[in-house]
């Protein structure tokens, strides 16, 4: 009845919009519902956008959230511009060879684990390989949260700032990658390993070369910009977020070069950009940048997750053939092979650098947090994948909240065990 209602008056356009505002609403004070009781906003994001998802498909609206997809490919542009910020070639010269070494280790090792373990159980080796690179994103903000709000000063703390703004590069570099060559074992049958890797290799180079002259051209734009103008903020951010359109736009439409079909990676191309945009620029003045889009970006974040509980619902609804057990299985296996991955790749490179003996202790505990990167790579990979991405969507939506409900109590854990707590 109500959809009845709504289409005599309005178009499906229409109802998305009004779909979205609630989306919006809920979402931001459903997260604020959650800080108040002491748990990640980002679960309340997922939990209230649930019980949207149930509404809609009470209602015969869930196709809604399908034709809301854009605001999630904008809202991976975001995350991957602003993980491509946060690597300044000044402060990874600082953080030296010991974290570069150890969060590729740990990276690495948390993918390996990851697919074996999934392969284990006979899952597909295009679903083991996506979810294997996932399985590599450690969700930074409760961790910066974390140290911040207890002040936490030492060995571990030192080397795991740093690392959490190189690891979800890592895992991006890597997703893209397996995500490619999984895609063409799916569609490539009888490629030689040369061929299988052929398409990969050249979205990977495609992506940074794209997201790489976005980006400069935008440097060049904002330093344009005199300190002195009064509208400047609002064209730091007209160009910023000028160019993260763009270059999700491009990821997704992709271009010819003669009878060659260039794809893009959606995470890759906006995450060069932002690296070689912030790196063009002073330092204050991409902390301006950054400031301005973190803002803007705000409530497309917020949408992102709250959609994302909502496509849990509508994706069960629509695919009544899922094997639930098998689901529950790997999922299990994937929360629990990740967590010996990441814990046991920070230990062997933190022994092979001969870390302090905190960081061998206590670092893979601290990177079990997983929250937007690794969903805006499942939701990548539901879009390439049709219904194995909707299984590898689920998987990841259910991992989200089992990490986000128990990794911050582990970074708490390990900076009391290290003695870096000062409050």
């Amino acid at each position: 009845m109500f959809h009845q209602i709504i289409s005599s008056e309005a178009s499906f356009t229409y109802e998305a919009l009004l779909v979205l505002a609630i989306v919006l609403l809920f979402g931001l004070y459903a997260g604020r519902f959650f800080e108040k009781i002491k748990l990640p906003h980002i679960t309340g994001y997922i939990i209230i956008g649930v019980f949207i998802g149930l509404g809609l498909v009470l209602i015969d609206l869930g196709e809604i959230v399908e034709h809301l997809a854009i605001v999630s490919s904008v809202a991976l542009g975001f995350i991957a511009f602003g993980i491509g910020t946060e690597l300044e070639f000044g402060k990874l010269k600082k953080s030296g060879k010991e974290v570069v070494v150890i969060t590729i280790i740990q990276a690495v090792a948390a993918s390996v684990v990851t697919i074996l373990g999934i392969l284990i159980i006979g899952v597909s080796l295009p679903i083991a390989l996506v979810l294997g690179a996932i399985a590599t994103a450690t969700a930074p903000a409760p961790i910066m949260l974390l140290t911040r709000k207890y002040k936490a000063r030492g060995p571990l703390t030192d080397t795991l700032l740093p690392l959490v703004g190189m690891d979800d590069a890592v895992g991006i570099i890597l997703f893209g990658i397996l995500l490619a060559v999984a895609d063409s074992m799916n569609t490539g049958a009888g490629l030689s390993v040369m061929e299988t890797l052929e398409g990969p290799l050249i979205e990977l180079v495609a992506s940074a070369i794209v997201g790489g002259l976005v980006g400069f051209l935008s440097a060049l734009m904002i330093k344009k910009i005199s300190s002195k103008d009064n509208q400047k903020e609002e064209v730091f951010l007209g160009v910023s977020v000028f160019a993260v359109f763009v270059t999700v736009a491009l990821a997704k439409m992709g271009f010819h070069i003669g009878e060659m079909q260039i794809h893009l990676s959606p995470i890759l191309t906006p995450m060069i950009m932002g690296v070689i945009l912030t790196n063009n620029l002073s330092r204050v003045r991409a902390h301006d940048v950054n400031l301005s889009v973190e803002q803007f970006s705000a409530p497309i974040l917020v949408a992102f997750f709250t959609l994302a509980g909502a496509e849990l619902v509508v994706a069960f609804s629509e695919n009544t053939n899922v094997a639930y057990g098998s689901l529950i299985g790997i999922t299990a296996i994937y929360i629990l092979f990740r967590i010996v991955g990441k814990m046991g790749g920070a230990l062997l490179g933190a022994k092979i650098m001969g870390s302090h003996r905190s960081v061998q202790r206590y670092l893979g505990l601290c990177l079990l947090p997983q929250a937007g990167v690794a969903l805006g790579m499942a939701y990548q990979a539901k879009t390439d994948f049709g219904e194995d991405g909707i299984t590898i969507l689920i998987v990841v939506l259910i991992a989200t909240l089992v990490y986000e409900l128990f990794g911050p109590i582990g970074v708490k854990f390990s900076l009391e065990q290290s003695n870096e707590i000062r409050v």
